[in-house]
Order: C-alpha cells, then structure tokens, then sequence
C-alpha cells in the first residue's frame, strides 16, 4: 500500500493547517478559508499507530478560528458535522489536562463544543485558547496582562494547582484573588450515623479551587469534577475563563447532596457556571463577582 504525507505525519499530535494540501482529505470542500483564519488546527483520531494505515481518515476534527467565528468540523465517519460559533456567542472557555487526556469546551449558547486531545499537544491548544481569548471579548483587543515580580500562592492551594497558578500568572496574570476552596471531605444531608460512618472510612471529596477576577475576565482554577470518591489521587487541572462583560446573573444556593456545601452559579449569557464553596465562604465570592460585573 502506497503512502501519504498525511499517514507518514501521523501521530497523537495536533497540527496547524498552513495549506489547502495539509486539511485532511475528508474535510476539504467544507468551507475552511484558511486565507481569512486567524488559527486553524486539526485534531488526530484516537488510534495507535500501529493500527493506521494510509486508506484510513486520520483525523477527527479540524478547527478554525476566523475573524468573526469559530467552525468545527467533526468526522462522522465517512460524514462531516459541521458547527460555527461566533465569538460573541462564546459564553467562557475551559481546558482540562488529565494525564494525557486533554478536553477543550467553548461553551457557547446553544450548547458546548469540545475538543479532545492528547496532552502532548497542550502548548497548540494553549495558542487556540489564547487567540479565543483575544477575540471573545469585545473590542478583539488582547486580553493578556501578565504579572510581574514574585507570585503570591494563596493559602491551602495545593502543589499542582499552585503551579497551574504560577504559571497563569506569569502568562496571562491573575487579577485579584476573591475566593479559595481547598480540598476537604464532606458529608451527605440526611446521612444516617451507619452512612456517616461509611462516608469516612470511603470519603467524597469537594476539590479544590481559585477564583480570580480581572478588568475583562473571571479565571477559575479547578480540578473539572468538583468531587472526587475514594483514596484516588485527583490529578486533573482546569482553567476556565469567562468573559465578565457576559456576565447576567451571580448566584447562591444551599447543595441538596452534601451539608456545609454551597453552589456558586455565574450565569454568561444563557450559560450557567457551578463552582462549590464552603457554605460560609460561598457568599463572600459571589459578593465580589456580582460587584466586578456590575450587577
């Protein structure tokens, strides 16, 4: 069997479209106009190597952020989804590392958009998400301010996300921090005394988090699911941005599932955000949120 540029580059790796030559075949006549777009990338099926082969469509996606919208294009087969989202209509963004897993969700008004990748390719998608940024706020201006100087780690953050922390600081800054959750088990409402006891012996887990607020953005950063059960050590690292100019609504509501919990919602748009606090810490930060947006 005949080779191809296409099998011989192929990898877990993410690649930047440069070329009509480089979009994988299946997807080309599918309205890419790589001359207008700011970034365009395309993500490699989830396959061994050993298992591809030249015949085979070796891709899953192809993104590309142009001046007024973002187009996904998804395999479906031997079938192309289509989808664009104006960046207007992009109501925060997050990026998840765990492990080698990588997730990117833009969470636009009629439903999330995600991406996923390996985790050998974070510093590609670390640009996606940094021209997303540039362009999702109003004006395209650049939403970039890094700190300078020593970083201040807050309290109780533990090693990973603090380094997370120290490195959106030194990238993009942090802005002011208005509320920190560390990691701490929780109890469910209404558990019996057995339950109790079971809860501790096999523990549920509120994860930690950081809330930070800029002049043009709310930065969380988290560990994807809230909760975690059991003695597994949670390894996953999250940031999510969400445009404080969008910001409608910042509430907060007792957790019906675990006691001493709060549910901090920030609503983008139609969009809703849920992070959990302390309930006597949850109030405090939405305080400050509701105030940095204007509500």
């Amino acid at each position: 069997m005949s080779t191809t540029a296409e099998y011989d580059a192929f990898g877990p790796w993410i690649y930047e479209i440069h070329s009509e030559e480089e979009i994988p075949r299946l997807f080309r006549g599918h309205g890419i106009d790589l001359e207008s777009s700011l970034m365009t990338i395309k993500i490699p099926r989830e396959i061994e190597r050993r298992v591809a082969n030249p015949s085979m469509d070796l891709y899953d996606m192809v993104v590309s952020l142009g001046r007024e919208r973002v187009t996904v294009l998804t395999r479906r087969g031997r079938a192309v989804d289509s989808r664009e989202v104006a960046y207007t209509g992009i109501q925060g963004i997050t990026d998840l590392v765990d492990l080698l897993r990588g997730r990117l969700v833009l969470h636009a008004e009629d439903g999330p958009v995600e991406v996923q990748y390996n985790a050998s390719s974070t510093d590609i998608i670390s640009h996606v998400v940094e021209v997303l940024r540039r362009e999702y706020i109003s004006g395209g201006s650049d939403a970039r301010g890094a700190s300078t100087g020593r970083v201040a780690i807050p309290k109780g953050v533990e090693d990973d996300l603090a380094n997370l922390y120290r490195r959106v600081a030194r990238e993009d800054g942090v802005g002011r921090t208005v509320g920190i959750q560390t990691r701490r088990a929780v109890l469910p409402v209404g558990a019996s005394g057995v339950g109790r006891a079971v809860a501790r012996a096999w523990p549920t887990t509120m994860q930690s988090a950081v809330v930070t607020v800029g002049a043009r953005e709310i930065v969380v950063l988290h560990r994807g699911k809230p909760f975690a059960t059991g003695h597994r050590p949670v390894q996953a690292l999250a940031r999510t941005t969400l445009p404080l100019e969008r910001v409608v609504a910042v509430d907060v509501r007792s957790s019906q599932t675990y006691e001493d919990v709060s549910v901090l919602q920030v609503r983008v748009g139609r969009v809703t955000h849920e992070y959990f606090f302390d309930a006597s810490a949850a109030p405090r930060v939405a305080k400050e949120l509701s105030t940095a947006a204007g509500l």
